[in-house]
Formats: C-alpha cells, structure tokens, sequence
C-alpha cells in the first residue's frame, strides 16, 4: 500500500523524534568497540526494539487512514457521478 503524507509525514516525525537513528548509530558505534558496557547496549536494543515496535503502529495507523481516505473519495466520486 501506498500512503500518501500529506502536509505532515507522520511516521518520518515519529522516526525522527523517538530517535531511532540516534539510537541506532550509538550501538554501531559501540559493538565493535574492545569494551562495552553490556547493561548499556540492553538498553540501547530495548529502546530500538520498542521503539521499532511504536513505528509498526504509526504505519498502521496512516495505512487504515489511507485506506479509509480512499473509500471516501470513492464515495464521493460515485455520488458526483450519479448527479451528473
């Protein structure tokens, strides 16, 4: 399915602001590192796991807005159309 954003992206808002990428970054930059705080990278994949997991939701949200959306243009075009 293709979800157009229109005015506001709001699964690249909620990417930006819990700060997946920063998140990300960190722990790449940690791993190959010869120590580690291990209670720290837990930490880090916890974020990124939940965090990943609040993103599925702000895509399901916009894709069942797309969806409805869409059958109300439809609705809206089989009403034009029967006035015509």
């Amino acid at each position: 399915m293709t979800i157009t954003q229109i005015e506001t992206t709001p699964i690249g808002n909620y990417f930006h602001d819990c700060g997946i990428y920063t998140i990300f970054n960190a722990l790449c930059s940690t791993v190959d590192e010869f120590e580690v705080e291990s209670e720290q990278l837990n930490a880090w994949c916890d974020i990124l796991i939940n965090n990943l997991k609040s993103l599925k939701g702000v895509i399901k949200k916009c894709e069942q807005q797309a969806e409805k959306q869409k059958r109300q243009e439809e609705i809206n075009d089989m009403i034009h159309r029967g006035a015509e």
